[in-house]
């Protein structure tokens, strides 16, 4: 029965069903050979069976497909007349957008940034954004940023609002005198055929936003007007409440505290610093005194004495030799930096790749890497990675590699022989790497 209706049929259906028959498409409805359409009495105000199986078959159809029948978003979606509400420049005051409206909304300068929000009850649905320029001129919709949030207000979808075409369907001509097919109804080219459409699928069920703001200074001191539109996406993949990428946790200073490595998810984190001092006393400015003595616990101090002082010279006595802290000593400052652990458990035989600083741009000139198994008894890279460098290598045996990032010292380890500081790059800011598990053998294997 379905393919015997003509694509009249089916539009004139979904139209009836939503109420937004024309005059013009009643007369087109009037006009079709529905079978059994007299019905089963020969009385024409009766409608048979098969008529009302065919008219059900149809609003199915063109519910399922609904350009075939050239149904467009102008046929089921109200004309521009919603509104947004000033301030709602941030996620806290968006404003509800109601499916299948059009709303009307103004960028007042180059830093206004409009939010709306909706909801999905179900997995994998897809969003379907429409966006108009001005009533001017309302196929120039180029100047804006439109972007997807999730609830927590990440990005997971960013479009230029700028058009690629003319339009996004076809129209059976502007005016009668350019009808393609005088079998369809005539449907006149309304602006909203040329909304430039957006879309993406959200992956989880839940709350949703959609941000609007002026590309440079193209948006700025312009009306817009858009709407909203849900539908599934036959799209089966689950979706875990995940993130694009992962984060280092601190501290992870120590391979105790490694963080776990995710296969072919970027790792982002940050070295840090912290200015440490220590005071040096006199070499020959000590004082001796009796082992384990406090001034400041009586029950430590020798008998008949006030104080720890222990005569060195005396036969029989043990003493220690402390610095005296007279103030004619110094202090030395030095960085202590960062050194980030992270963790990956292989299952061994396998090829691993390594990859720094490609999800993003990295200001340190070099970093030290260090890649151990067993705790370091054997140890598979030990040296200096530039941002942008990767390598592979092999994980033959099943467990826990660590990874420690760590500030490469300057040219070879070198001690400052009067501190005992650890003369380093200076190895600060963000940084990101990549760890991908192959799942493939060695070719030495």
């Amino acid at each position: 029965m379905k393919n015997s209706l003509n694509k009249t049929a089916r539009w004139s259906a979904l139209a009836l069903a939503m109420g937004i028959m024309s005059v013009v498409s009643v007369q087109v409805h009037a006009a079709i050979n529905w079978p059994g359409g007299l019905g089963d009495s020969g009385d024409p105000n009766k409608k048979s069976k098969q008529y009302k199986k065919g008219y059900k078959a149809g609003q199915r159809d063109c519910v399922a497909a609904p350009k075939d029948c050239k149904v467009l978003l102008e046929d089921v979606v109200a004309m521009p007349g919603w509104g947004e509400t000033e301030p709602n420049d941030f996620m806290k005051t968006a404003d509800w957008i109601r499916l299948n409206r059009f709303y009307q909304a103004n960028s007042l300068d180059k830093f206004d940034k409009d939010w709306f929000y909706l909801a999905t009850r179900k997995p994998n649905q897809n969003l379907l954004i429409n966006f108009l320029g001005d009533k001017a001129d309302y196929t120039e919709t180029a100047g804006w940023l439109v972007k997807v949030h999730d609830r927590y207000g990440n990005v997971i979808a960013t479009f230029d609002s700028t058009t690629t075409g003319t339009g996004n369907v076809y129209r059976n001509g502007d005016n009668p005198e350019e009808v393609v097919d005088p079998q369809e109804p005539i449907l006149a080219k309304t602006p909203l055929s040329d909304a430039h459409i957006m879309l993406t699928t959200l992956g989880l069920p839940g709350r949703y936003y959609i941000s609007v703001e002026s590309k440079d200074e193209e948006g700025a001191d312009r009306t817009y007007h858009i709407a909203a539109m849900i539908s599934p996406s036959d799209q089966m993949s689950p979706n875990p409440d995940t993130n694009f990428h992962d984060a280092e946790t601190e501290p992870n200073d120590l391979q105790e505290q490694a963080d776990p490595l995710r296969s072919n998810v970027h790792m982002f984190g940050t070295f840090g610093r912290r200015w440490v001092k220590w005071y040096i006393p006199p070499e020959d400015n000590v004082e001796w005194v009796w082992p384990n003595c406090d001034p400041a616990d009586i029950s430590t101090l020798p008998l008949g004495q006030d104080d720890c002082s222990c005569d060195h010279t005396a036969p029989g006595n043990v003493c220690v030799a402390r610095p005296k802290d007279d103030g004619k000593g110094k202090w030395e400052y030095a960085y202590d930096y960062d050194n980030d652990w992270f963790r990956y458990r292989s299952k061994g035989n396998e090829q691993l790749h390594f990859e720094l600083c490609t999800k993003g741009n990295c200001d340190f000139a070099r970093v030290h890497v260090r890649i151990i198994y067993v705790n370091g008894a054997v140890v598979l890279f030990n040296g200096p990675v530039q941002p942008g460098r990767s390598f592979d290598m092999g994980a033959a045996r099943p467990g826990v590699y660590f990874f420690e990032l760590s500030p490469e010292p300057v040219d070879g380890p070198q001690v400052d022989p009067e501190t005992g500081v650890h003369t380093v790059d200076d190895l600060t800011g963000p940084y990101n790497f990549l760890l991908r598990s192959t799942k493939l053998p060695p070719h030495g294997s």
